[in-house]
């Protein structure tokens, strides 16, 4: 079976779709499917995440993304956003398609990562099959005209359970992984390295854009520390709200407690996460957070707001705690609360990780897409 995955950013960004994608590749691989990746060179810029052990196709097309995150802060210019979103999304899927309508290349089965368009390969390749992988929410109104040509949608979280009510068309839910051997618990060196021993860290990571709601955390980290003195708060991601979060931690006052320590490399987290004393996550929408179960499968308490799919992974009371969004006061309590019960945090930790294990690993995951791609190339691809 030769398979391509078709991620828009990997080569310019690894948030959690990226990772999931490098990780079903790699358990293919062990399952003797061909995988090849197909991304993009920006116009402008560089390949930040080249990719040396799989095989790789680059797509010379404009990337407006930074830009478009950066709008995205800005009153009354999300209309703007959202043409870019779609005028980048489907530049880049036809100057994709040129590449796999190549019939000189070998091609069972199309993975795409969220583009919708790329199912018009069809048109020129019929014998090649589409599977879309949904990310978040329904797609929006002009990417659901290709749905009819998809010959499978996965997804899971919040989007896959009400995708079908929103769309008419049946999804196939396919679950996200960890690695549970990387993301496993650990003596970190973190806390030395960033001078922070004999502090309480909560810890953030994600990239720093609009849905993770750093604006929120910084606030509820800021009312933590007026009852917690020991407190830090150590944000591992990089994005175009830096700056902005930088400048609002200056004016609580806590700019000395917060560190922004960068983009982490993926298997760097494992320490970040063991470092930490609690894993916080105050996202607007999360569908599926790969960070969460990180941190399950490190052994940290996690609290999260409740939004989209994060209470499929943190069941409340048992495998972490969940606030409301937006919910400042309630985020705050809850950090106290991990911070000052140790020992009813480490129960939580302890049934989290046995979670993880029992039912979030990649083998498990990819198991479940490649039963999906074997359905579609055999005609059996009912939801």
């Amino acid at each position: 079976m030769h398979v391509t995955i078709v991620n828009y950013v990997l080569t310019v960004m690894r948030g959690g779709g990226e990772t999931r994608d490098l990780a079903w590749a790699r358990e293919l691989r062990r399952a003797g499917v061909e995988v090849r990746f197909l991304s993009i060179q920006p116009l402008l810029g560089r390949v930040r995440y080249p990719l040396d052990e799989l095989p790789l196709d680059l797509v010379r097309a404009p990337y407006l993304r930074e830009a478009v995150y950066t709008l995205m802060g800005v009153p009354k210019a999300g209309r703007l956003a959202s043409l870019l979103l779609e005028l980048e999304s489907r530049l880049f899927c036809a100057r994709a398609i040129r590449v796999l309508a190549d019939r000189r290349r070998p091609l069972d089965l199309v993975h795409s990562s969220g583009l919708y368009p790329l199912v018009r390969l069809k048109r020129l390749r019929p014998e090649a099959r589409v599977v879309v992988r949904n990310m978040g929410g329904a797609p929006p109104a002009h990417d659901q005209r290709f749905l009819p040509e998809a010959d499978a949608v996965i997804g899971d979280g919040w989007g896959a359970l009400n995708f079908e009510r929103a769309t008419g068309y049946p999804i196939h839910f396919v679950p996200g992984g960890v690695d549970a051997e990387l993301f496993a618990p650990r003596p970190s060196d973190v806390r030395q390295r960033l001078g922070l021993e004999g502090r309480e860290v909560v810890l953030f990571a994600g990239r720093l854009v609009p849905l993770k709601n750093l604006p929120l955390l910084l606030n509820a980290f800021a009312a933590l520390r007026q009852r917690r003195p020991a407190a830090a708060l150590v944000i591992a991601g990089a994005g175009p709200l830096e700056g902005m979060a930088r400048a609002q931690a200056a004016r609580l006052g806590i700019a000395a407690d917060v560190h922004f320590v960068g983009a982490v490399g993926h298997s760097a987290m494992a320490a970040y996460y063991n470092a930490a004393d609690v894993f916080v996550l105050p996202s607007t929408f999360d569908n599926s957070p790969n960070v969460v179960l990180e941190a399950m499968a490190c052994e940290r308490p996690v609290v999260a707001t409740r939004v989209g799919g994060v209470p499929l992974y943190v069941q409340h009371g048992e495998t972490g705690l969940l606030v409301e969004s937006g919910d400042r006061e309630g985020l705050a309590a809850a950090l106290e609360w991990v911070l000052a019960e140790p020992e009813h945090a480490a129960r939580l930790a302890r049934c989290a990780r046995e979670r993880v294990l029992r039912s979030f690993t990649w083998e498990r995951s990819a198991q479940r897409l490649l039963e999906v791609y074997r359905a579609v190339l055999s005609g059996r691809a009912a939801a």
